[in-house]
């Protein structure tokens, strides 16, 4: 993505392509663009078939009590951008909406996508690195050649 490149843009089109890495972390959990393009990914099909993912050892997927975390996390996100909405006027609110929506989406759908990403088997990040990433490299090439 080039210089003043829209950000939402390149994401949406990441989403519609045939393979995506992404790399999850804690912190990609929680941001807005980064779930954005999960649930864009997932919201064109073949999430699992799409998906390439590198979890790294922050991102807390795999007990149930720690996912729960990232849900309260969205909730609390909407909860403050709607109170805040709520201490200003009505008018000329462009984009707030559209940003509470977005993270209702991402709230809506994150227990589903971190429960199917716990569930795959994936090397660590120093298992691709010591290989040079040689089996993500050939799913890849696979998934590409299908």
């Amino acid at each position: 993505m080039g210089y003043k490149g829209l950000i939402k843009a390149f994401m949406e089109r990441i989403g519609r392509g045939k393979c995506a890495i992404a790399v999850i972390s804690d912190k990609y959990l929680k941001s807005p663009n980064c779930m954005f393009e999960l649930v864009q990914i997932a919201k064109n099909g073949e999430f699992y078939n799409r998906i390439f993912p590198i979890v790294l050892a922050d991102a807390q997927i795999y007990k149930p009590v720690a996912r729960l975390k990232y849900i309260k996390h969205w909730e609390d996100e909407i909860k403050e951008l709607d109170e805040g909405m709520r201490e200003v006027g009505a008018a000329n609110l462009q984009g707030f909406r559209e940003e509470i929506d977005q993270y209702t989406e991402i709230r809506n759908t994150i227990a589903e996508l971190t429960n199917l990403l716990k569930d795959m088997n994936m090397l660590t990040p120093d298992i691709h690195s010591k290989s040079d990433f040689e089996s993500l490299l050939n799913a890849i090439a696979q998934r590409l050649d299908e």
